[in-house]
């Protein structure tokens, strides 16, 4: 699939899964949005969801591409999605940093984003990235029409709870999950699962 295809590809799954609960944005990164896809490449979506529904966000977006067949899996990877990484909107500023992170985050391209969280993360996330590359990769504020949500309210909270009960049952339960330099994070402001990450040493 060329970069071309994977692009429209992504920004087609964007607009879908950005409608689903807790979803806040979408943003595009490895190596789609670095510039060097091969044929094999999946694509990357990193994903802000609002504060208090993290859980509520990766489920629906791990079952709509499930049930569409367009999930990654270790067997089938070439041209499919991978959501490995969630943050929310009050958990904006990156954890680990080097030069594999700046890198990899001063090349995002947003593809949903319709709260304007894009200028928020710059602003999170802009001075330390420049400290592992310099600015030849500035990150970059781009503007939408912003729009307005209601308070989370008990049901939607009651559900996130339940969600995180039954994921991080089903995570744990995944023998990736005790791989050594397995770079997995369960907490409520990020979910991230890379149990052979690029940048482990």
């Amino acid at each position: 699939m060329t970069k071309e295809k994977l692009l429209r590809k992504a920004h087609f799954w964007a607009r879908i899964l950005g409608v689903l609960p807790g979803v806040r944005a979408i943003f595009l990164s490895g190596s789609v949005a670095q510039g060097h896809a091969k044929d094999t490449s999946d694509i990357d979506f990193f994903i802000i969801a609002r504060d208090g529904q993290i859980w509520t966000a990766r489920f629906f977006v791990f079952a709509v591409l499930k049930i569409f067949g367009q999930m990654r899996t270790e067997k089938c990877h070439a041209g499919k999605i991978c959501p490995n990484h969630f943050i929310t909107d009050s958990h904006l500023e990156i954890q680990e940093k080097d030069t594999y992170s700046a890198d990899l985050f001063s090349h995002l391209i947003p593809l949903y984003d319709p709260y304007l969280l894009n200028t928020k993360f710059v602003q999170e996330n802009e001075q330390w990235i420049k400290e592992f590359v310099g600015t030849r990769h500035a990150l970059s504020l781009r503007t939408v029409v912003s729009k307005q949500e209601q308070p989370l309210g008990n049901f939607a909270r009651t559900i996130e709870n339940f969600l995180r009960t039954l994921q991080i049952k089903k995570i744990k339960s995944n023998p990736d999950f005790r791989l050594p330099g397995a770079k997995i994070v369960l907490e409520d402001g990020e979910l991230r699962f890379h149990p052979k990450p690029k940048n482990r040493r």
